[in-house]
């Protein structure tokens, strides 16, 4: 009798489904229509006509593969109805407009039951979306029999015995490769990026990693005085809120870590995270002066945030005297021109875990130093400024990004740390 077969173990994962080229298994365009309805009819988008029109145009030139007329200068006619030789130059209508809707639609995909629905996105730098098909938790499945166990000739307890046996070799293989391979990528790889080394130590423990964003208020779901509150009123409790920026932030990182197979989960509070869940894998805080746990475990490193009477600031401890890296709340939005954030990678003694914080001063900061670390054209700056094997060791880096109207441009990179 023929041994029995065991079936490949699966990876969940998110799967393209079409980048303005369409393919025979992406999704059915009815269906992406459908799933623009739905974003269009939810509240962060309703009361918007500009960036309802700009996230329905966009989309409809993609599902018709006329992504060559996705271009800034060509929207900006189409849709804003600007004259053909306008100056993109002075007139940033299609970029901050473009910006609000990746803010919203992070927004939209990051409350509770949205997993299920086919993704939308508009990545920075693009006009073009992409959408991905809904994505299912990261998980191993276990190898499935495709045959009877019986055979007659083979010793119930000790077929039962080889199979375990098999059970735990085939683990303990999967383990291996998947500890194993950043490290080998950044050992042996020459073609390992900035961005591989810098999330190699992360993605190199097999635990779960945790993602956890910052907010307002500690207020007690279960409380009896939130209870005798109406519902109106406890949706605009500040722990119910979540800065458009760090959804932004929130949703890169998700993205990366998807895209890299991690298993992850995503904690909505820093406030409810306690040391404990620390401890139990490598984990990413998103946020600085709202989220406790940043300013807790960035307190003993060189870059650090320090408040002041009417803002704060990133202070150095080898250069304490450098108090210019600073925002001054006060300031009116229209002079506001410049916010500040640090990116770090650190083995955290307290926690024991591998912890990577992408936090900002400002909404502003928390915004750049996301993209800092999750697209590939920024790591190379780092790479360059960085000593041998720096990916083996830990990492600081203080980021500035000008402001305009509102909007943030890309990270600037001031200072850096390496040290074992």
């Amino acid at each position: 009798m023929a041994s029995p077969r065991l079936t490949e173990p699966a990876l969940h994962r998110m799967e393209p489904v079409a980048n303005g080229n369409r393919h025979d298994d992406e999704a059915d365009p009815g269906a992406v229509r459908e799933q623009v309805d739905r974003v269009l009819a939810s509240p962060i988008f309703r009361n918007s006509r500009r960036n309802s029109s700009l996230l329905k145009h966009v989309v409809e030139r993609a599902l018709e593969g006329r992504t060559e007329e996705l271009k800034e200068r060509s929207i900006g006619v189409d849709v804003f109805g600007r004259a053909a030789d306008y100056d993109t130059n002075t007139d940033h209508v299609v970029r901050s407009a473009a910006g609000e809707v990746r803010r919203r639609l992070a927004q939209y995909y990051v409350e509770p039951g949205r997993e299920a629905e086919l993704r939308i996105d508009l990545q920075a730098g693009s006009y073009i979306p992409q959408f991905r098909r809904p994505v299912e938790r990261f998980g191993l499945a276990l190898p499935q029999l495709e045959e009877p166990l019986h055979q007659p000739d083979t010793p119930p307890r000790k077929w039962a015995g080889l199979l375990r046996r098999r059970y735990l070799a085939i683990g303990a293989c999967i383990l291996v490769i998947a500890v194993l391979t950043p490290l080998l990528l950044i050992r042996f790889g020459s073609q390992a990026t900035a961005r591989d080394k810098f999330w190699a130590p992360f993605l190199a423990s097999p635990s779960p990693a945790m993602l956890c964003f910052g907010g307002g208020g500690q207020a007690n779901p279960a409380s009896d005085a939130n209870l005798a509150l109406t519902v109106s009123e406890y949706e605009h409790l500040s722990f119910r809120r979540m800065h458009t920026s760090d959804a932004v932030a929130v949703a890169d990182l998700a993205g990366l870590l998807q895209a890299s197979k991690k298993p992850f989960r995503i904690v909505n509070r820093a406030s409810s995270t306690s040391f404990r869940d620390l401890q139990s894998g490598p984990f990413i805080l998103v946020g600085g002066m709202n989220n406790e746990w940043t300013l807790r475990l960035t307190s003993g490193l060189r870059f650090s945030f320090a408040r002041q009477p009417n803002g704060a600031r990133v202070q150095d401890k080898e250069n304490p005297a450098n108090t210019g890296w600073a925002v001054d709340f006060t300031t009116p939005l229209s002079q506001f021109n410049r916010d500040y954030a640090i990116v770090s990678r650190v083995r955290d003694p307290k926690t024991e875990q591998t912890a990577v914080i992408v936090a900002g001063i400002g909404s502003w900061g928390t915004l750049a130093a996301g993209e800092f670390v999750t697209e590939a054209e920024h790591l190379p700056k780092l790479e360059k400024l960085a000593p041998a094997h720096w990916e083996r060791g830990n990492v600081q880096v203080v980021l500035a990004t000008d402001v305009i109207r509102g909007s943030s441009g890309p990270p600037i990179v001031l200072a850096t740390h390496f040290w074992q």
